[in-house]
């Protein structure tokens, strides 16, 4: 995939994203009463699931854990996954400190590699 699909993919997702939450796409119009009002946080579990039981929308789009922002993996942002879950974060959140505790977590399996190099 180009760049440019990429862009689409991610602003089709944002779009979605945002339609969930009530907030309608240019163009579009719904009766008020059946437009969704869903939380964040429910809106990215609708597009998870998607993503998950039909690869609709594309499964590189991920939900920053630290700002909640939507960013096209395959361009931007790091995942750490170790520990109970996988940590997602965009390319302005990488140099957070949460990111960088979560980095040096004990369950970090190159933690041990990077302290071998230092000493």
């Amino acid at each position: 995939m180009s760049y440019e699909e990429n862009d689409k993919e991610l602003e089709r997702t944002n779009n979605l994203f945002r339609f969930l939450q009530g907030i309608m796409p240019d163009g579009y119009s719904v009766r008020k009463r059946t437009v969704p009002k869903l939380s964040a946080e429910q809106a990215w579990t609708v597009i998870w699931y998607l993503q998950n039981q039909y690869w609709q929308p594309d499964d590189a789009i991920k939900r920053c854990d630290i700002c909640g922002d939507l960013y096209h993996s395959w361009q931007e942002g790091r995942c750490l996954d170790y520990g109970k879950a996988p940590c997602f974060f965009c390319d302005n959140c990488i140099n957070t400190d949460v990111f960088k505790k979560k980095e040096r977590s004990k369950l970090n399996p190159g933690r041990a590699r990077r302290l071998v190099k230092i000493l």
